[in-house]
Order: C-alpha cells, then structure tokens, then sequence
C-alpha cells in the first residue's frame, strides 16, 4: 500500500509541477507579447517630431528629408488641415480621402479611423497634422477603466494564478484518487499472486486489459502450482514406497550374506565375497534411508522431535562411535571444545543434529580412501554456535563446492551429494546455515551455524 500512496504522491507533484510549467510558459509568452508590441511604438520620429518637421515658408510647406522616408516606412499618408478643416498641405493623399472636414468630422477620426484608414493626429502650428497608415495594417480599440480598478489588477492577477494553481492541483488529485482506485486492487492482486493465491480481479474500467493480463497470470501460476504439487507428491509417495519394498528383501540379503559370512565351511574366499554383499547391502539400505529423509526434509514432511541438545556432549559421542566401531588406524578423530562452548545448548531435533554431523564424518573418510585427520570444533557467538568439521584430505572440487553453496537441486550433487544435501536440509530446518570451504594446503572444512541459548542445566562433558 506505501507504493500505491507514493504513485499518487509522484503523480500529484508531477501534475503541480506541469502546472507551475504551463503558468511560467505563459508568463513568458505574454511578456515577449508585450516587448514584440512595444517594439513596434519605438520609432525613429514620434509623431510630434514629424509635425515639427513640417515647416512654412512663404506659404509653401516643406517637409524633411528625413521625415518624408520615416512617413514613407510608417505610415501611407499625410495631410494638414487648417482651423477652417480645410487641407493646406498633403502627401500620398488617397483619393477618397475629403478635402474638407467640419469639426464633428474631425473629432470622430481623431482617435480611430478616418474612411477605414487608421489615422494619428498631432497639433502644428497652422493647424492639425493627419498620419494615415494602410487599411487594415492596424487594430486600434479604447481600453477604459477606472483608477481604483487599475490599482487592484496587481491583486488580481496573482489571486487568479493561484486560483489555476490550486485548481491544477486539485483536479490532479481527482485523477489521481481515480488512478489510485483503479490500482489498488491490481496492487492487491499481485500481491496474492506472490503468496500463491488465486486472483480474479474486475475487468472493467480504465485498467481492465491489465486486470485481464493478471487474471490469466494467476490461473496459469496456479495451475502449475498444483502439477508441481502433484509432482512432488508423486515423488515423495513413490521413494517412501520404494524405500518400504525395497527394506524387506535387502534384509534377506542381508541376513544370509551374514550367515555365509560366518560359516566355517565356506572357503575365506567365499566367506570374504559374502562379506562384501553384506557391506554393499547395508550401504544400499543407508542411501535408501538417505534418500527417503532428503525427499521428507525437501518439502517439510520430515517432523522435527524437538528439545534441548548440548553441542558439545552430541558431538563427543558422535566421535566416540566412530573410534569404538572399530575406526581403520588411518583415520583420527580429535573433538575440540571452546571453553564458552562448553554449555551451549541448540533446540532441535537430537537424532537429525547427530545424523548431521555423522554424515560430515563419514563423508571425510569415505573420500579419503588413504586416510585423513579429521578435526570438530565447536565454537561459541553472541547468539549462534559453529561447529567445524574440518579434515586434511582431498577436499572438493569447484563444481562440487559450488553445488554445495549455491545448490541448484536438491539431489544433484553425484558423489559428495546426498549425504551432504541431508546435512543442510537438517541445519536448514534447525534455522542454521552450512558453509564449505577448500584448506588452503589440503583438505576441506564445513561450518555449520546453529542459533543457540544458554542452558546451565545441559553439561557439555556428557
């Protein structure tokens, strides 16, 4: 809703600010009006020095030279007119221009036209001089007014230009509460198309072909959000299925390569090969089990049996499993302890955490067929515990490595993958984070991050 209110913000300033635009424009306009005009009044000669270069002498009228080229570019015409209204002196005279005027005639051309031709009077000494321009070369019209009106134009005009103002502003606002409307509920629309829901928005008014487009949107989305369901589903129903079938014959195997393990009349060679079927029995029955807890992790039906796990206790009888179960001499196992560690306690699921951490060490001996150290620290923050399980072997590829940080499916990670993927989908379900690294020498180290609490009550010497 804070995008929406900052469309309608944007778009009301936006509209002010087209407004402020126009009024300047305009402003600018009626200013270069006035100058064009006034450049039109600014002549060489006014009219009165054109009436005083109209001399007499002797009874002849003599006009300047220079004055006679200024009549010639300003004006048509010219003539003097005695105080009987009789014209004494002429120049350029139209022919249907009188001769003689009384004195109505001379007062209602003196300010507007005399026979359409716009005219300018001006006072000689021997009468009135009469500049005549071309038939419509002028607009000539009387503005009245009185002295108070004039005083108050400098109150109205800006009162009227804030009147627009406000007026621009507030029809912006009206079509910009009409946009608003018509956002709104595509706003709400996608936004339910983000947490998966279904949408059926109006499709009419001013925004109905994008209505239309979301529609269509969130019923394909839903759609392929139930196939992905049903796919998954499949999935997950069809490895819990074969990880069932598949338990009950693997334990016959298993039990009978045992028993010809042990019988004492097979030959060594024999009783070795019944070994061998029995070891790659029980590993396919693991990657069975692993496989059926990486489907349930992925999509959250694995439910964690949750309570309050020492770190530092899980982690030692991790180990101590590995060295009592008969660890191969090529391998060592040493468990390091922060002194702050010692108590930290993480609630979650005790039997995934110890599958976890079980999985890192058996993940560094299984790769590491000449043998490796293996190293787990434990390590204490603010408000998280690492625990650090690190060795000297071979380490990760960068293919590998980069698949385990960035993961771009769940269970395709070949020889490192399954193990692995269980180890972060568990520290992922807990709220942690796993990080791999290459050693810079040899080797590899895995970072698992845990929120934790405080517990006086859980001993991390168990």
């Amino acid at each position: 809703m804070k995008s929406m209110m900052k469309i309608l913000s944007r778009y009301v300033l936006s509209a002010a600010g087209i407004a402020l635009i126009l009024l300047i424009i305009n402003f600018s306009v009626l200013a270069a009006w006035i100058i064009q005009a006034g450049k039109y009044e600014q002549r060489d000669y006014s009219t009165a020095q054109l009436a005083m270069s109209l001399t007499e002498s002797h009874g002849v009228y003599t006009l300047a030279e220079s004055a006679a080229r200024e009549i010639e570019k300003q004006y048509q015409w010219a003539m003097l007119l005695d105080d009987t209204g009789k014209v004494i002196w002429s120049k350029n005279l139209p022919g249907d221009v009188p001769l003689k005027y009384t004195a109505p005639d001379i007062a209602s051309f003196t300010r507007w036209y005399l026979n359409d031709y716009p005219v300018y009077v001006w006072r000689h000494p021997d009468g009135l001089l009469v500049l005549g321009s071309e038939k419509g070369s002028r607009w000539k019209h009387s503005i009245e007014m009185y002295h108070e009106e004039m005083e108050n134009i400098l109150v109205w005009v800006p009162a009227v230009l804030i009147l627009n103002a406000l007026a621009a502003i507030l029809l912006a606002l009206l079509f910009g509460m009409r946009l608003f409307r018509a956002l709104k509920p595509l706003a709400k629309g996608i936004e339910d198309m983000a947490e998966k829901q279904p949408v059926e928005l109006s499709t009419r008014g001013l925004l109905g072909d994008l209505a239309l487009g979301i529609n269509k949107t969130s019923r394909r989305l839903i759609k392929q959000e139930d196939a992905l369901n049903q796919r998954d589903n499949a999935r997950t129903t069809w490895i819990a299925g074969v990880s069932h079938d598949i338990r009950t014959p693997l334990s016959l195997v298993m039990g009978y390569a045992s028993q010809l393990e042990d019988d004492p009349e097979l030959l060594p060679a024999k009783r070795e090969q019944a070994g061998i079927i029995r070891r790659q029995s029980e590993r396919i029955k693991t990657l069975v089990s692993d496989l059926n807890l990486a489907s349930k992790l992925e999509y959250d039906m694995q439910p964690l049996r949750l309570s309050s796990v020492g770190l530092a206790a899980l982690l030692r009888s991790v180990a101590a499993d590995f060295i009592n179960g008969g660890l191969d001499n090529r391998y060592s196992i040493d468990v390091m302890i922060a002194k702050e560690a010692q108590n930290a306690v993480v609630t979650g699921d005790d039997e995934l955490l110890r599958r976890a951490v079980t999985n890192l060490i058996a993940n560094s001996i299984r790769h590491n067929s000449n043998g490796c150290a293996i190293k787990i620290t434990l390590e204490k923050g603010l408000d998280n515990c690492s625990c650090i399980i690190s060795d000297n072997g071979a380490g990760f590829t960068q293919e590998i490595l980069e698949n385990l940080n960035h993961p771009r499916c769940s269970v395709g990670l070949q020889n490192h993958g399954l193990g692995l993927t269980i180890v972060r989908q568990i520290i992922k379900a807990h709220g942690g984070t796993t990080d791999f690294h290459n050693l810079p020498g040899d080797g590899c180290k895995i970072v698992l991050c845990l929120p934790v609490r405080q517990d006086p009550s859980i001993s991390g010497d168990g």
